[in-house]
C-alpha cells in the first residue's frame, strides 16, 4: 500500500495550481464513481467546501455559510436549533470513508473531512521517485482545447513582406478575440513543449500576391496530425460584383471569423467529431460539446452540456471562455425552457461576471453578460456593457453582429440595426442573430413583408422562434393556411404557448407595443395568447 502525505502548506503558485487541478480532477472521478454512495445534498456539500478551500475562501467553511449556500437557509440560521450541517457532514464523512475503503490504492489524491471541522484536507499518495502531482495533469486538461499555429504569410515580393506580417498579426489578434482557439505564432511554436505542440492541432498558412492593382490573399487551414487541408479560400482587395472584397484588415478579420468563430470551420469540425463521443464530457472537451449543441440544437444535449461546463469551470476556474459558455447555456435554457433543472437568470449573470473578471476585453463575455441583462430587463446596463465591448474592440468583427442585435433589442434600434447591416456587408459568416434583429425592427415599423423575408432567412428551425416569427408575419399578411402550418410547428415545440407565449416572447422583446403587435399577428394566425 502506498503511504500518503497530508498537504498542509503550498509553496509557489505553480504547485498550488497543480494541486488544485489534481484535486478537482479527483473530485470529478469520485462524484461519478459507483463506490461513492452520497446523497445529492452531500455531493453539493462536498463540492462547496472543496471549492472554497481551493479558492482560499476559508471564511466560507463554517456552519452558517454552508447552511446558506448549500441548504438554502436564511441569514438568521442557528446551528443549535437546526443541525442540518452537522448531520450532513457526518453522512458525508461516512460516504468518503466507504469510498476510500473500496478504492484505496487507486487514488493519487484523497479528500477527507476531519471531525469537528468543515475544512477538507487533501492528501496525496507518496510513491518513491514518482511525483504524485506533475505538469502532465495540466496537459491532460488542456490537450483537448483547440489550438492553432498561425504561420507568417508568404509574400511574392520583398516589398510586400511588411503587408504579409501585418495580415498575420491582424489575423492572430482577431482569432484571440474570439477566445475559442488557443493561438500560437509560428516563430514561437518550436519553443513549446512536445505536449503543447501535440495539443496544437491546427495550422493556418497563407500567401500574399499581386495581380495588377489587386492584392490576393490565399489561405489554407491544415489538420497538423494528418496533413489534411480542411479549408482554403482566396480573398481580393479590388471590388468585383461577382465576389466579396475588402481591405487587407477586413480580409484578416473575415478569415478569423471563418476559421475561429463559433460558427467557423474549427468549431464545426470539433462539433461533428463530438457526435461520436458520450455526454457529459470532461475537461476542455466540454467546449466541443458546447459547439455541438449550438450547431445541432439537440435539446437532449442541454443538461449534460451544462453539467460538463460546470465541471470545466471547477477544473479551469481561470477560463473566461468556460464561464461565458456556462452563462450562455444557463440563460438560453431559461429563455427557451429546454431542460430541467433551470437556474435563475441571476446565476447566469453571476457566471458572466466571473468571465468578465478574467477577461474584461472579451467581446464574447460582454455580449453574454449583455444578453443576460437584456433578458432580466436591465436594458441600460446591457447597453453599457456593449458600449464598452465596442470601445475595447473598435475594429474587430468578433461578435459584432451579436452586439448590434442586443443593442437593438435593448432599445438602441437605429445604432444596433446599422451595426448589424455593416457587419453583414463585411462578414459573410454572421451568426443568425442578425435575422432575428432585422425581423424585430421590421415588425416594429410595420413592414411585415420585409419581416417575413427576414424570418425565412433565420437559420434556427429547432427552437420555437422561427415558427413564431413566420406565423405572426403570415397572420398579419392574411396567409392563414401557411400561418396555420407554422402554428402547428410552434405548438409541437411549445404545446402551451397560448398560455406562456407572452412571457417567452418578452424574454427578448421588451417594448410593449411591439410585443402586442407580434401577439396580434399570432392571434390572426389562429393562436391567441392569454
Amino acid at each position: 500500500m502506498r503511504s500518503r502525505s497530508t498537504i498542509t502548506q503550498l509553496h509557489g503558485s505553480q504547485q498550488q495550481t497543480l494541486l488544485a487541478l489534481s484535486v478537482r480532477e479527483h473530485l470529478e472521478r469520485l462524484l461519478h464513481s459507483p463506490q461513492f454512495d452520497a446523497s445529492t445534498r452531500s455531493r453539493e456539500f462536498l463540492c462547496f467546501v472543496v471549492e472554497q478551500a481551493l479558492s482560499g475562501h476559508h471564511d466560507q467553511l463554517n456552519q452558517t455559510a454552508i447552511a446558506m449556500s448549500v441548504f438554502g437557509r436564511g441569514g438568521d440560521f442557528d446551528g443549535i436549533l437546526d443541525p442540518v450541517v452537522r448531520v450532513q457532514a457526518g453522512r458525508l464523512r461516512r460516504s468518503l470513508e466507504r469510498y476510500y475503503l473500496l478504492t484505496d490504492d487507486q487514488c493519487p489524491v484523497s479528500i477527507t473531512l476531519p471531525k469537528g471541522s468543515y475544512a477538507p484536507v487533501f492528501t496525496q499518495a507518496s510513491v518513491p521517485d514518482t511525483p504524485s502531482i506533475t505538469s502532465s495533469s495540466l496537459v491532460e486538461v488542456t490537450s483537448h482545447w483547440p489550438g492553432i499555429v498561425v504561420q507568417l504569410f508568404a509574400s511574392a515580393t520583398p516589398d510586400d513582406q511588411p503587408l504579409a506580417v501585418r495580415i498575420k498579426d491582424d489575423l492572430t489578434a482577431e482569432i484571440c478575440r474570439y477566445g475559442d482557439v488557443h493561438v500560437v505564432r509560428g516563430p514561437d511554436f518550436d519553443r513549446l513543449s512536445p505536449q503543447k505542440q501535440a495539443a496544437t492541432r491546427f495550422e493556418l498558412r497563407g500567401t500574399l500576391r499581386r495581380s495588377g492593382e489587386d492584392r490576393l490573399v490565399g489561405v489554407q487551414l491544415l489538420d497538423r496530425p494528418t496533413g489534411e487541408e480542411i479549408w482554403s479560400d482566396e480573398f481580393h482587395t479590388m471590388p468585383n460584383a461577382d465576389r466579396w472584397s475588402g481591405s487587407l484588415g477586413d480580409i484578416a478579420r473575415v478569415i478569423a471569423a471563418r476559421v475561429a468563430s463559433e460558427q467557423g470551420i474549427i468549431a464545426r469540425l470539433l462539433a461533428a467529431e463530438s457526435v461520436s463521443q458520450p455526454l457529459p464530457a470532461h475537461g476542455a472537451k466540454a467546449i466541443h460539446h458546447c459547439y455541438r449543441f449550438f450547431f445541432t440544437r439537440q435539446i437532449a444535449d442541454v443538461a449534460p452540456t451544462i453539467y460538463a461546463l460546470e465541471q470545466l469551470t471547477r477544473q479551469r476556474p481561470d477560463s473566461a471562455v468556460a464561464w461565458a459558455y456556462l452563462a450562455r447555456l444557463y440563460y438560453t435554457n431559461q429563455a427557451f425552457e429546454l431542460s430541467e433543472p433551470r437556474v435563475s437568470i441571476d446565476e447566469a449573470i453571476s457566471c458572466a461576471y466571473q468571465g468578465l473578471l478574467l477577461d474584461a476585453s472579451s467581446p464574447r463575455v460582454r455580449c453574454v453578460l449583455a444578453g443576460c441583462l437584456l433578458m432580466k430587463g436591465e436594458l441600460q446596463s446591457a447597453r453599457d456593457e456593449l458600449e464598452q465591448a465596442l470601445r475595447l474592440n473598435s475594429d474587430s468583427l468578433a461578435y459584432r453582429e451579436v452586439t448590434g442585435w442586443i443593442l437593438a433589442l435593448a432599445g438602441d434600434w437605429d445604432r444596433g440595426i446599422a451595426l448589424m447591416r455593416h457587419t453583414m456587408q463585411i462578414n459573410p459568416y454572421c451568426l443568425p442573430h442578425v435575422q432575428h434583429g432585422l425581423w424585430a425592427d421590421y415588425m416594429r415599423r410595420g413592414d411585415v413583408e420585409q419581416a417575413y423575408v427576414a424570418a425565412l432567412e433565420y437559420r434556427d428551425p429547432t427552437f420555437f422562434w422561427r415558427h413564431l416569427m413566420l406565423a405572426s408575419c403570415l397572420g398579419h399578411l392574411g396567409r392563414l393556411d401557411d400561418a396555420r402550418m407554422s402554428i402547428d410547428s410552434l405548438l409541437v415545440l411549445k404545446p402551451d404557448f397560448h398560455r406562456r407565449g407572452r412571457m417567452l416572447i418578452g424574454h427578448f422583446i421588451k417594448p410593449e407595443p411591439l410585443l402586442e403587435y407580434i401577439a396580434d399577428g399570432l392571434s390572426k394566425a389562429g393562436l391567441p395568447l392569454l
